[in-house]
């Protein structure tokens, strides 16, 4: 995939009403008519000519967008399913400081159809301000138990209906708390669902994710909030500095469930991931994840090359190495990082496999690691800062880190997530998902009532579970210095902290109706 591969040509505008200021173009809404060229058109104009601060502003109201206008593209999504060509309805490619806004309450965006909303590629300083994201057909239904039937079967009357109207990963949902039912998480009978009870109903495709970031620098989501999307709310990929501040991922009105996947996902992103004063809820998966993707070596090629291989099928084909950058590499069996070496060639083969060459000293570590090792990218791993935010009623975790950059948890609230509210993974065997954690900071968080279900990984309300083939082997644990100190739990009956090959774990002062201490 270019640069120009990616960019939007300009087009005639539509028969939207369009106020022209300057570098400023204001949009009305068409009712439900086809808003897709006209909001492409406006960014294209006011982009091409103004050099800095051009600005979109869409009026208050409800915006409609077709998937049979969005414009198909080729590049490949970490961690979502590889649709090709992809639909994307707002390509933002190739600008530099520019802001699309919504007045007033906000602009509300409804798209139809399966397409990502908003790609923002190979652009510095982009904003969504005020704006908000929804399907009209989304990728989960929700319908609610009325009665019983003679033989005991739930009487449904549907709140919303999918589009295709999957049954596939049905889940019970607690009509009066929006939580998943204790004791179900991805299993449930009949005979622990009440009248008054919901069950959502979805497949496990995730196809598009409602706003992709690729080698976006310096992207801000101010007030932005996301209803639902076929897959992550917010995909950010090879990508610096993204700022997400208030709106959130959550149900529409009325709704149970939001986004098939995580809420915001930050794969092989570098500077700093921060997201505060955000509320996550109904998502079938994480509210954050961030994480590198580590590639399997297949082959030595030359005393300085091999070739590698992305292993997971949803993680494919996105530049993970590029020349000058540096390697470090990982052994699969105990997860132990090893040393850096700096990359002078890249020469991609396929979507699945690259070649690369290293200098004389990649060479020498090279020559230690064996086909089955990893290899990660040791400069594009960020920092983080996850403070102020809510996070309740979703399925499996709410935190989700591996990053050797700074991390900090502070002051959010976490509340009947029903699983693990805090993980710390890394594996070099299945997703390939990497970045072992060397400072973190949980401080002045609220846990409540977590940890209800289980799912994978989630051994405790907090839980540091990297995938390790043979721990008697590992001489060095993959994560460190993590420091729980000054929260509030609340989970009566569930462990509060598990470690596996994790060292210098500070917990202290953190204070609960349960002895927190002693549930370590």
């Amino acid at each position: 995939m270019t640069k120009r591969g990616l960019m939007v040509v300009c087009a005639a505008l539509g028969g939207a009403a369009v106020a022209a200021d300057g570098n400023v173009r204001r949009l009305e809404p068409d009712g439900t008519n086809d808003m897709t060229r006209a909001v492409r058109d406006a960014i294209a104009a006011v982009t091409a000519q103004a050099a800095r601060g051009a600005r979109v502003v869409l009026a208050q109201g409800v915006y409609h967008f077709y998937a049979e206008s969005a414009e198909e593209m080729m590049f490949y999504i970490s961690n979502h399913d590889q649709p090709l060509p992809r639909r994307v309805q707002v390509p933002v490619c190739g600008v530099e400081d520019f802001t699309l806004c919504g007045e007033g309450d906000g602009a509300k965006l409804v798209f139809h159809g399966v397409s990502t909303g908003f790609l923002v590629c190979d652009s510095s300083r982009v904003t969504l301000r005020n704006v908000s994201l929804d399907w009209l057909s989304p990728p989960i239904g929700e319908a609610r138990i009325v009665s019983r039937a003679a033989d005991g079967r739930p009487v449904l009357d549907w709140i919303v209906r999918a589009q295709g109207d999957p049954h596939e990963a049905q889940m019970l949902w607690d009509g009066a708390t929006h939580a998943i039912k204790p004791g179900t998480g991805d299993v449930f009978s009949m005979a622990q669902a009440a009248v008054g009870d919901v069950i959502s109903f979805r497949d496990y495709a995730r196809p598009a994710p409602a706003i992709c970031l690729y080698r976006a620098r310096g992207t801000v989501l101010d007030d932005v909030r996301i209803h639902a999307a076929y897959g992550m709310g917010l995909l950010a990929q090879r990508s610096t500095d993204v700022t997400w501040r208030g709106g959130g991922v959550y149900p529409r009105e009325g709704c149970f469930c939001s986004t098939c996947a995580d809420a915001t996902h930050f794969s092989n992103c570098k500077g700093e991931i921060s997201v505060t004063r955000a509320h996550f809820a109904g998502m079938m998966d994480d509210a954050i994840n961030v994480h590198s993707t580590c590639l399997m070596i297949e082959a030595k090629t030359g005393a300085r090359s091999f070739r590698c291989r992305y292993m997971h099928p949803q993680a494919i084909g996105f530049e993970v190495f590029a020349p000058g950058e540096r390697l470090r590499f990982i052994r699969a069996h105990t997860l132990e990082n090893g040393p850096v070496a700096n990359v002078v060639r890249v020469k991609p083969l396929d979507a699945r496999t690259v070649e690369l060459e290293l200098d004389e000293a990649g060479a020498r570590a090279l020559a230690d690691y064996d086909a089955g090792d990893a290899v990660e990218n040791a400069d594009w791993q960020p920092s983080v800062v996850f403070c102020g935010n809510t996070v309740r009623n979703n399925r499996a975790r709410a935190a989700l880190f591996t990053t050797p950059g700074r991390v900090v948890v502070r002051d959010n609230v976490f509340e009947r997530v029903s699983g693990t509210a805090i993980l710390f993974a890394g594996d070099a065997s299945n997703w390939y998902e990497s970045g072992a954690c060397e400072d973190v900071e949980i401080s002045g968080n609220v846990f409540r009532d977590c940890l209800t279900s289980r799912y994978q990984f989630c051994n405790a309300v907090i839980t540091s579970a990297p995938s390790v083939d043979n721990p008697a082997l590992q001489k060095t644990p993959y994560h460190r210095n993590i420091r729980i100190i000054g929260n509030t739990f609340d989970c009566p009956g569930a462990k509060l902290w598990d470690g596996v090959s994790v060292a210098d774990v500070v917990w202290r002062d953190n204070t609960g109706p349960v002895a927190a201490d002693a549930q370590k």
